[in-house]
């Protein structure tokens, strides 16, 4: 099944699924070389998959373990730019409780070699570049409370 990353009329349209990992007031996120910005773990969401089974799989991919359980938090619309290209991604971001046996230290993505999972202290959150930039809006909300936002730029 493809990933659901199209053009369209100039922009690239993305549904993505995105995961909220939060253990001892830090937030797991993926930083690379030559990235100025973090990003949560997740990806495209696959023709004929549902956004929670993107996220697990996604989870799975990246890190080898299998995933606790997901809560939906939200719904991001997210406008942006990125390498000169104009981008609209939909993203459905689910809270998951960090595994007990995870690795304090940086981690290599299984599946891109070039880009790392790092422990952000949620302290930092409103000072470091993440995207979405709305993700702190997500991490406050109350547990079975269900956002939708608007991110732009």
């Amino acid at each position: 099944m493809p990933d659901i990353r199209l053009p369209v009329d100039g922009t690239v349209f993305t549904l993505r699924a995105g995961i909220l990992c939060i253990r001892d007031g830090k937030l797991l996120v993926v930083s690379g070389d030559g990235f100025d910005f973090r990003y949560l773990p997740g990806g495209a969401v696959r023709t004929g998959e549902g956004s929670a089974q993107a996220a697990a799989r996604e989870w799975t991919e990246e890190t080898g373990l299998p995933p606790g359980p997901l809560r939906l938090a939200g719904v991001v619309e997210n406008f942006f730019t990125l390498n000169g290209q104009t981008c609209h991604e939909i993203g459905f971001f689910y809270r998951m409780d960090a595994p007990e046996h995870w690795p304090g230290t940086l981690t290599t993505l299984l599946d891109q070699f070039d880009q790392r999972l790092e422990w952000l202290p949620l302290a930092e959150l409103d000072t470091a570049r993440v995207s979405p930039a709305v993700i702190r809006e997500l991490l406050d909300l109350p547990p079975g409370e269900v956002r939708h936002l608007v991110q732009r730029g």
